[in-house]
C-alpha cells in the first residue's frame, strides 16, 4: 500500500465510520471498532475462492497501516488491539500495523498510569 497525501488519509479514515461490523464493538472505543472491522473484513476476504481482486476494497486494513490509530479507550480494546498485533507478526513479514496497533496500546496503559 503507498502512502497517501492528507487528504486521502481523511477520507480513509471516514470509510471506517461506514464499514459494516458484524458485532459492532464500543463506540466509545474506536481502536475497538477498528480491529472488529480488520476481523470481519478479513472473513469477507475469505470468502474469496481464488486470490483477491487487486482492486478489492480493504478499508481497514489501510488505516491499520497508516496510522496513527486512536488510542484505545477501554482495556478491553487495548486486548483486542494487542492480540490482533499478535496474530499479524504470525502472519506477516512486516506491516505498519503492527506497530500502530501497540503504540495505540501504549496510548491506553500511559493514560491509565496518570
Amino acid at each position: 500500500m503507498s502512502e497517501r497525501s492528507p487528504s486521502r488519509r481523511g477520507a480513509t479514515a471516514a470509510a471506517l465510520l461506514t464499514m459494516p461490523v458484524a458485532a459492532m464493538a464500543s463506540e466509545a472505543d474506536l481502536l475497538r471498532t477498528l480491529v472488529a472491522a480488520y476481523r470481519d473484513e478479513c472473513a469477507r476476504l475469505n470468502l474469496f475462492e481464488d486470490d483477491i481482486p487487486d482492486d478489492e476494497p480493504t478499508p481497514a486494513w489501510e488505516i491499520l497501516n497508516e496510522g496513527p490509530l486512536p488510542v484505545a479507550a477501554t482495556k478491553e480494546g487495548a486486548m483486542d488491539a494487542l492480540r490482533l498485533a499478535i496474530e499479524m507478526n504470525k502472519d506477516f513479514t512486516y506491516t505498519k500495523a503492527i506497530p500502530n496497533l501497540v503504540q495505540a496500546t501504549l496510548g491506553f496503559l500511559e493514560g491509565a498510569a496518570v
